[in-house]
């Protein structure tokens, strides 16, 4: 989990630089909503920069977290991630999976964003319009970082016609596919359970906060 960090901050940003024109009409454009994200991203980072006390890093959470609230399809992607364990699954347990998984993704995605530093993300073309749909949107970029390489990043968004805005549900980044690896994690965890749900959620926030609390917050 710890080794995909950067990865996932850098995936969560995506949310905050503009989109193609898509080939259909949303009540908001995915423009508009990662623009909107990107401000108040770029706001938190500055504002807690270098800030390593307990205090400062649980506001740099919180703040994070209220921000990515409205842009991930924190449902979505949970559901993807347990797999064949979502249907055996009570609702109690899918209840408590989602609300785990959602500070994990809060949380590697707050030391993500530290642990990689400064860089740029550049759009490119899209490859495939035509295929644009209101079910998956898929965003071409390219990361630059600090030491000049440039890294492909893909982007894929939803619009949710129940909250009137696009969310984030999956991301490539470097041919790493953000989901895929969320779910050999969870695969990987669940068969060392034995199959047991409870330990698995138990193990999965354990990993994810312990990620966190190692990164340390760059000047």
């Amino acid at each position: 989990m710890r080794k995909i960090l950067a990865f996932i901050g850098l995936a969560g940003l995506l949310l905050a630089l503009p989109s193609p024109v898509l080939a259909f009409e949303a009540t908001r454009s995915a423009d508009e909503t990662v623009r909107a994200s990107v401000q108040g991203i770029l706001t938190v980072v500055r504002k807690y920069a270098g800030s390593n006390d307990e205090a400062a890093r649980q506001a740099y959470l919180d703040e994070v977290s209220e921000i990515l609230e409205p842009v991930i399809g924190y449902a979505v992607i949970a559901r993807k991630v347990m797999g064949g364990a979502y249907s055996s699954a009570s609702t109690e347990q899918k209840i408590r999976f989602l609300d785990v998984f959602k500070r994990s993704m809060v949380n590697t995605y707050a030391g993500g964003i530290y642990a990689f530093g400064a860089f740029e993300v550049n759009l490119l073309p899209s490859q495939d319009d035509k295929k644009d749909t209101l079910r998956n949107t898929r965003v071409y970029m390219e990361v630059v970082s600090p030491d000049g390489p440039k890294y492909p990043l893909v982007q894929s968004v939803y619009y949710s016609k129940q909250l009137g805005d696009w969310k984030m549900q999956n991301a490539i980044f470097n041919g790493i596919n953000l989901g895929v690896t969320f779910r050999t994690q969870f695969e990987q965890l669940y068969n060392e359970a034995g199959g047991d749900l409870n330990v698995t959620i138990v193990a999965w926030e354990r990993i994810t906060e312990e990620a966190y609390k190692s990164t340390r917050f760059r000047e």
